[in-house]
């Protein structure tokens, strides 16, 4: 008996060694960072919204570290096969993930079981941007107003279809929050992608759908869809007559698309510190505050601990919605 307890006494002994030691040697590597160059794992194709944002964010962020960012799309799987890329590196600060709303939250509602937690699993460098969403009729329906279509709705429940970027979307979170709070029912039609989303609504399969901003603008413009409402807290200078959700007493639509970047759980405070430092390169340069004004995006910079902060704040708030609607089962 006090043989064994010597051996596990011993056994005990040299895994603290050995996790003291895999301590040391990641504080003493945070100090030399970067001496190699870090991944940024990106979960959308390369060309998309998204992809420019992570590439401006590797340039900007990567001379201020005097180091070098190098971006890899993994898409797939609604984000998984990027985070499970980031999740089989080591906690080191050499492999990032650009993480936006739906790896962040989203995918807890809709894949199920979902290989990573991602409050658990992940820990915020810097948050980049957030958009807002605006919905958006085809002319056909008449409607020039929020309140034209909540009145067609309440009395014909289930007769208009709404169009979304994808079963779990944020397309169609969007949407589906609106009708909790204004009491309608419309049918969701999931598309492949949000511009077959948006080419479907203004060829009348689908009569509404709310994608981002930046999106919908140039067909609003071409008046080939209605905009109807900004959900948004506050109108938009691109679009000054469109009013916001809060005006019309729809509440508690803060910007529901985000992206910031986040490490693996247990990389090293100084290697987060200095990544988040780095990410006021991208905020601050000129050049990058023009191409999300051209993208209508919106620059949101913090301490690292917002990404994760937001992360919370949104599965709170949009959990009950999401498990209502049974996505995973859809």
């Amino acid at each position: 008996m006090k043989k064994t307890f010597c051996i596990a006494k011993l056994a005990a002994a040299v895994l603290t060694t050995g996790m003291v030691a895999h301590g040391a040697a990641l504080a003493q590597d945070a100090g030399n960072y970067p001496n190699r160059p870090i991944r940024l794992v990106v979960s959308q194709q390369a060309g998309g919204s998204s992809d420019t944002i992570a590439r401006l964010w590797a340039e900007h962020a990567g001379k201020a570290i005097k180091g070098s960012i190098v971006v890899e799309n993994k898409p797939g799987a609604g984000g998984i096969i990027a985070a499970q890329q980031v999740l089989g590196q080591p906690a080191d600060g050499y492999t990032l993930m650009f993480g936006g709303v739906s790896q962040m939250v989203l995918n807890k509602f809709v894949y199920k079981p979902l290989p990573y937690d991602a409050e658990k699993d992940f820990t915020g460098v810097g948050m980049l941007t957030t958009v807002p969403f605006i919905l958006v009729a085809n002319p056909e329906t008449g409607f020039k107003s929020l309140d034209d279509l909540v009145k067609y709705a309440k009395s014909h429940p289930d007769k208009l279809n709404f169009a979304s970027a994808g079963l779990g979307n944020s397309t169609q979170l969007a949407v589906e929050l609106l009708q909790k709070k204004l009491g309608v029912s419309m049918v969701h039609v999931p598309f492949k992608g949000e511009p077959d989303g948006v080419m479907a609504t203004i060829g009348g399969q689908t009569q509404v759908m709310a994608p981002v901003v930046g999106t919908a603008l140039p067909h609003i413009k071409a008046k080939k869809v209605v905009p109807l409402v900004v959900l948004a807290p506050k109108r938009l200078a691109e679009l000054p007559d469109v009013p916001a959700a809060n005006e019309l007493g729809v509440k508690d639509f803060d910007y529901m698309g985000w992206s910031g970047i986040v490490a693996r759980s247990g990389t090293p405070d100084a290697i987060i510190q200095k990544l988040n430092e780095a990410t006021k390169a991208f905020h601050n340069s000129p050049e990058v505050q023009e191409k999300l004004k051209t993208m209508v995006v919106i620059p949101m910079s913090g301490p690292a601990s917002q990404v994760m902060d937001v992360t919370k704040r949104d599965t709170a708030a949009w959990g009950p919605t999401l498990n209502t609607l049974n996505l995973s089962n859809k």
